[in-house]
């Protein structure tokens, strides 16, 4: 299990937990931890915990002898900035506009000087759409 995985997982646990505690790391590893040893996923964790505190997400305590990572806030009010170029914008737009078109909808049209949350969920959903095809 590298960290990113790891980073992965936690970052999936605290959108259904406010907290975490590395004697529950069975409950979050799943098919990622087959062949490793205990040591080594929680290694990955341990590392996957210290970035989310880096970045704000999670603050670290002690409380007895146990270790505990706490949500700073509440998970929906976390949000993330992201450049994207002029480039990527356009690229975004044309998938939704065309999708929008071949279903005939066009209020999910997006404009690739203003891409917004909702365009990145449409794109998420135009994929979903694609993938149960397969």
């Amino acid at each position: 299990m590298t960290v990113f995985d790891a980073s992965i997982s936690l970052y999936g646990w605290f959108a259904e937990n406010d907290s975490f505690t590395i004697s529950q790391y069975l409950d979050i590893c799943g098919d990622k931890a087959k062949g490793l040893s205990a040591e080594e996923i929680k290694a990955s964790l341990l590392c996957g915990l210290d970035q989310l505190e880096k970045i704000g997400l999670i603050s670290k305590t002690i409380v007895g002898k146990k270790t505990i990572w706490v949500l700073d806030k509440n998970y929906i009010t976390v949000d993330q900035d992201v450049k994207i170029s002029a480039d990527t914008a356009l690229l975004i737009s044309e998938v939704i506009n065309n999708f929008c078109d071949m279903l005939d909808d066009h209020g999910d049209q997006c404009n690739p000087i203003a891409i917004s949350e909702k365009d990145i969920k449409n794109l998420i959903h135009i994929s979903t759409f694609y993938m149960t095809k397969k």
